[in-house]
Parts: C-alpha cells; structure tokens; sequence
C-alpha cells in the first residue's frame, strides 16, 4: 500500500537499519509484489508504524518493525511502506518461533484460498524466520470499532471455518501448520508442566501464589487427556489461532483484512471463536456483546454446517477450549511474564481467565479446588 513519505520525527523513532535481507532480494520481492520487472529499488528507511493493537499483555513472540522504500518504476518515483516481522533467533543463529513458516506459508500458499483479506507478502525467508509484508493505512483501531465491525469479523471467521470444515487430510499437506491436539500436543503439555514447575518454585507472581491456584495448574496438565478429548472429537478446520480484533485491520472503508498468522493451525473451530471472545472480554469493552459474538457465530455456522451444536455441547466445548487455552498458552506466558508486567493486568486477567477456569475444572474435571 502506498504510503507517503515518512517524516525525520518518524524516523528518528525507528532508527534501527539492520535488515535481515539484503537489497537485491527485497528488490526481487517488490517487482513480484507489484508486477513491475523493471522497478528499481532507490532506498530503505525507517518507518514508525502506528500502534493500532489495544493494550494487551505484550507478546514476544516477534518482533515488528517499519520500513519506508523507495522504487523507481518506469521513470516514476513513489514511496511504500512495508511492515517487517522477525522471530527471535538463538546466538547459534535458530529460529526460536514458527512465524516465518506459517505466517509466509499462509500468504504464499492458502491467501487464495481464504474467503478473507490479508495483507500482500512482499518477500521473505521462513528458514531465517522473516517477512514483509505490505502495510495496511486508513484503518480504524480496535477501540473505535463499532457493531457492525464487530459483526464482520465474526461473520468472516465463520466464513472462514466453514470453507475449511472437515478438511484435515487436505490441509495437511501444510507441515508448518499447527497441530495443538495432534502432533503438537505432548510437546506442548511438556511445555505446560515445565512452565507449572518454575510458576511454583520461583514465586515471582505473588499474587498466584496460593494452594489453590498451584494445585488448579497442577491438575490442568495431570488432566491435559481429559481436557483434549472433546475437542479432539470435533470436525477440524482451519484456525487463525490468534483471531481478535488486535489482528484484524479494519479500514474506514473497506473489507477486513486479518493479519498475524503465526499460530495458525488445524483444529476444532471453537478454539477460535473462545480466543476472540475471551480476548476481547479482557481487552476491550464491545459495543457487541460477548452473548451476541456467540450466538451470531452459532446462527452462521448453522445456516452454514449440519448439524448445529446443541446448548448443551456447544457449552462443554467452551469450557474444555477455555481449559486448553489455558493450559496451551498461559500456562507459558505466566511463567515468563516479569511481575511488574503481570500486575498491571492481573484484575482484568484474573476476572476473564482464572476464575473462569477454576470454576470449567470443577464442573468439568470433577475437582473441589481448595480456596
């Protein structure tokens, strides 16, 4: 998307010019990008992008950076502005994170696919664990998003599931897609149970610190079987993985665009739709309510896929995707979140996600968590 030129003040917010690629291949990238063979590439600056993401624990799963280039096409001169993704990378030089094989395998593989927008890939190289892609302007933050907005993206990821839905053996000529309940799930209920061991014996977020919360993580990977089976037992789908309006550009005009693929798996679509509502719970107040979110996606996936879920199944599966969420995911998070982070969120956190899944494993698990 073309972009005007950045200002010095811009600049100066994002000097960093250490690029992963070099010239001659984002030059490649843009003449793909942009059908134009004979497009010159003139220079690379830094972009301050706009921080259009509402506040939310931070996430260290990449990092983003802007980029202002500018091309020659024809004799012409313009601007463009380009967003940079990069995943952490070990001292050895390994990619520490999936995103350069899902998020580019998504845009360079599925995009055609996908009933929904994304953003345009300009190049990459998912073995370094880097993309750019274009950058999305005129958009509305999520904080100003109205009904309708909101409405949208549920219609869309609803789209989205139904077009994927029961297409596990198609989609799994896709390797780097993820595969939370399959392939990925011993790793990942490792991963929980080493993030419960140093929650307990480091003690840095005083305020879980009691026997209830310790005992309610410990039994959470104890009963990671229990808590699976229903899910596993659903139709699976495409997943965005981390679909919520933080990663959904919604320009003034225009359809949605959703961005941010790093997590996207194959799953049962539930996961996806208890991410949104959960995420938005804890971050965002909707002018669309949580219940109606609900019942809307219910109302288009059973116009779109028979048979409709039942109240009371569709009920145990929140439940069961609010306990994997939580075990998958925060379980993790919490035991690398510095305690000054944690305590500016923990109300919020605390009220959307804690008790809920104290309150799914008693009714779910059959436990009586002490207080």
């Amino acid at each position: 998307m073309v972009d005007p030129q950045p200002t010095s003040d811009s600049i100066q917010q994002a000097p960093r010019q250490d690029w992963p690629f070099s010239r001659p291949t984002l030059m490649a990238g843009l003449r793909r990008y942009l059908v134009a063979p004979r497009l010159r590439l003139l220079d690379i600056q830094p972009l301050a992008l706009p921080d259009l993401r509402p506040g939310g624990i931070p996430d260290t799963l990449t990092s983003v950076r802007g980029l202002s280039v500018g091309v020659e096409i024809d004799g012409v001169q313009r601007r463009l502005a380009l967003v940079l993704k990069e995943a952490p990378v070990s001292e050895g030089g390994r990619v520490l994170s999936t995103v350069g094989w899902r998020e580019y395998g998504v845009y360079q593989r599925l995009a055609p696919h996908l009933p929904l927008l994304v953003p345009g890939l300009v190049a990459g190289d998912p073995a370094r664990g880097w993309i750019v892609v274009e950058a999305l302007a005129g958009l509305r933050g999520p904080e100003a998003w109205t009904r309708e907005d909101y409405a949208q993206a549920i219609i869309n990821l609803a789209a989205m599931h139904d077009r994927f839905w029961g297409l596990g053996e198609d989609l799994a000529i896709f390797p780097w897609l993820g595969r939370p309940l399959e392939a990925d799930y011993q790793a990942t209920v490792m991963a929980a149970a080493e993030a419960v061991q140093t929650l307990i014996q480091e003690e840095r977020l005083s305020a879980l610190v009691t026997p209830r919360n310790f005992q309610a993580f410990g039994a959470l990977v104890q009963q990671a079987d229990e808590i699976a089976a229903p899910l596993r037992a659903e139709p699976v789908t495409l997943l965005h993985g981390d679909y919520w309006p933080g990663n959904i550009a919604q320009p003034v005009e225009g359809r949605q665009i959703v961005f941010d693929w790093q997590r996207a798996a194959i799953g049962p679509a539930i996961l996806d739709l208890q991410h949104f509502c959960l995420t938005v719970a804890m971050v965002l107040q909707p002018p669309l309510p949580v219940e109606e979110l609900v019942a809307l996606y219910r109302q288009e996936m059973a116009r779109r896929v028979a048979p409709a879920w039942d109240d009371e199944r569709f009920a145990l599966l929140q439940d069961h995707a609010l306990l994997w969420h939580f075990l998958s995911y925060w379980l993790r998070r919490l035991a690398t979140l510095e305690p000054e982070t944690y305590a500016v969120y923990a109300e919020r956190f605390e009220r959307v996600w804690l008790e809920p899944v104290i309150a799914a494993m008693e009714r779910r698990l059959g436990l009586c968590l002490s207080t």
